[in-house]
């Protein structure tokens, strides 16, 4: 009796215990680089979109969305740590930045903002076997600040800090789910690059220091499809001198 109860209580830290070892060497195998982001999402604790949501802005922080309460939250971690232990992996602390008006940020994982909470999170642990070129690879892909989103409007609007009236077809662009016009959002002095020459748009990025990405809800497909960028008017007159 006494055993059949002690397998019932050892069961969920088993399942946990599985759940966290699966997601680590899922992500090992994948690419050789394991995050507490990508622990959380492959044990199913995380939904992907919350994250895609967080680095775009639209969520303050991370930790609310993680399912779980924080004594189970605190043993994945610890589970994770010790499976890297055993591993030999190396931990490497990566930056996560997002796009703002005024330059880039560092995302915050915690409502607290603990530096150890903080850190923790933006440990990877990597394999020791990975060439120093793949390190950069994907140092430079988790630092890598996403281009803004602009919206071309489908119904008029109005700017949520300046109040003027954008009417459709106006463009405009969301921060933390507050419509702001070019101006406020301060990309007014970009030039407007549609999409259809592929060679011109890969010149006028690369030439360019500010970009963003210019999207249109379609009713029929029911997303948000790309329609082209907003680049520096010296990057696109460069660009165009190349044809």
């Amino acid at each position: 009796m006494e055993t059949s109860i002690a397998r019932l209580e050892a069961g969920p830290q088993d399942k946990l215990t599985r759940r966290v070892r699966d997601a680590a060497e899922w992500a090992l195998q994948d690419h050789q680089d394991v995050s507490p982001i990508d622990i959380l999402t492959e044990a199913r604790l995380l939904a992907p979109v919350n994250v895609e949501a967080w680095k775009k802005g639209r969520l303050g922080v991370l930790e609310e969305m993680i399912q779980g309460s924080p004594k189970k939250i605190s043993r994945v971690f610890e589970l994770f740590r010790g499976w890297a232990l055993e591993k030999g992996l190396q931990p490497v602390e990566r930056r996560y930045l997002r796009y703002t008006r005024d330059g880039s940020v560092d995302l915050q994982f915690s409502w607290s903002g603990d530096p150890e909470v903080e850190r923790m999170m933006r440990t990877h642990y990597v394999s020791p076997d990975l060439s120093e070129r793949k390190q950069r690879q994907i140092t430079e892909k988790v630092n890598k600040v996403e281009p803004p989103a602009v919206f071309i409007l489908v119904r008029d609007s109005a700017c949520s800090e300046c109040g003027i009236e954008l009417a459709r077809g106006s463009l405009l662009n969301m921060e933390a789910d507050r419509p702001l016009c070019l101006a406020c959002a301060k990309m007014d002095d970009l030039e407007y690059l549609s999409r259809g020459d592929a060679a011109l748009t890969r010149r006028a990025t690369r030439y360019s220091g500010r970009m963003a990405v210019v999207l249109r809800f379609s009713r029929s497909r029911k997303r948000h499809e790309r329609q082209g960028i907003l680049v520096e008017k010296t990057a696109l007159q460069k660009a165009e001198e190349l044809i």
